[in-house]
């Protein structure tokens, strides 16, 4: 169980990449270098020293660094006061972990100033956040584990019980380096350049949570995300040449904690269809025999997304006990959440074997 949530900074909770980038170009335009905002995106996470000093190595011009920054930060806060704020979800997210009482804390590879810079414009409760970690915290900034693991022991909480969130590729291998959980959000790279880092799952913004009030609340929340991102994955390598209807499904054994996947197979030679749902339980049974499912994930086309057909929900009626929650997805990031026992027509029976 995830016991602590770590934030990055910009692109997660702030959407300052635009105003950084800008400050930054007119920085480098005042000392005659004409740089661009494809020339900062490699070094995007990795700290303002390789951000700005990155760029002064591509075009071979040499600055002080830390006058650079200074400058730099001026400019940014002259551009970003009054026309942002927190991105999407992010208050509501927040005060519902607060609620919850799970510890969270900041790592931003920004310096001192500009972390200020962002809370000031975001208007945040800083007492809700168990420590504020900076760029001048550590020597080694992302991709190396060095913030979050600093993050973490500053709640005397080990950092794979931890979920980062992440919203830049750097800051993705840093997380996962640290051992912890991460979510991705596509804020500056898209979902693909996420997770071929080792991103968990995906998602837009911290919009995408529902309000939750509990730690278990959020820990069921991470497992749907976590379901959804393998049955996603999965849906991809289905098998329908002639529907060309794509199913992916995942299932959460309650024994074990883990998630199995499968997509639908459609076959020729006898005109069936083997359900996305009934390849997950295959692979689960291969693995641990006799499943216990406690969640069941079904990603499709449509919206609301369809349920499992009658087959499905017959065999799933010999692993899942009425209130097993069942999510159906679709891919516009819309969730519809069942128990088990109002997708179930009367006549159907659990078994009791």
């Amino acid at each position: 169980m995830v016991k602590a949530i770590l934030f990055d900074m910009d692109g997660v909770l702030i959407d300052s990449e635009e105003y950084i980038s800008k400050a930054a170009i007119e920085f480098f335009h005042s000392i005659g270098v004409m740089a661009t905002g494809e020339d900062f995106i490699p070094f995007i996470g990795a700290g303002e020293n390789r951000y700005i000093g990155g760029v002064a190595e591509k075009y071979g011009v040499e600055i002080e660094i830390e006058e650079a920054k200074i400058a730099t930060y001026k400019i940014y806060e002259r551009l970003i006061k009054g026309k942002e704020e927190a991105l999407p979800g992010v208050v509501r997210f927040i005060t519902n972990a607060h609620k919850a009482h799970i510890p969270m804390s900041v790592a931003t590879s920004a310096d001192p100033t500009k972390m200020e810079i962002n809370l000031e414009v975001m208007n945040l409760d800083r007492s809700w956040f168990s420590s504020l970690v900076h760029g001048k915290d550590i020597e080694r900034k992302k991709p190396f584990p060095d913030i979050y693991e600093k993050a973490a022991g500053k709640m005397n909480i080990a950092s794979s019980d931890c979920i980062v969130f992440e919203d830049a590729t750097n800051g993705v291998e840093a997380a996962k380096r640290a051992g912890a959980l991460c979510g991705g959000i596509t804020t500056s790279f898209s979902s693909s350049e996420l997770l071929d880092k080792g991103a968990d799952f995906i998602i837009s913004g911290l919009s995408d949570f529902p309000d939750f009030s509990t730690i278990e609340e959020f820990n069921t929340l991470l497992t749907l995300f976590m379901g959804r991102e393998k049955a996603l994955l999965a849906r991809e390598n289905a098998y329908v040449r002639y529907s060309k209807y794509k199913v992916g499904a995942s299932i959460l054994s309650k024994k074990s904690g883990l998630l199995y996947s499968g997509c639908n197979v459609e076959n020729a030679s006898y005109g069936a269809t083997i359900c996305a749902e009934r390849g997950a339980i295959m692979k689960g049974i291969s693995v641990e025999g006799r499943l216990d499912i406690a969640m069941v994930v079904v990603v499709t086309d449509d919206y609301p997304a369809a349920p499992p057909c009658a087959i499905c929900l017959q065999v799933l009626s010999e692993f899942t006990s009425p209130d097993a929650s069942i999510y159906l997805c679709d891919l516009k990031g819309h969730i519809t959440h069942y128990y088990f026992k109002e997708l179930l027509p009367l006549p159907f029976v659990f078994p009791d074997i």
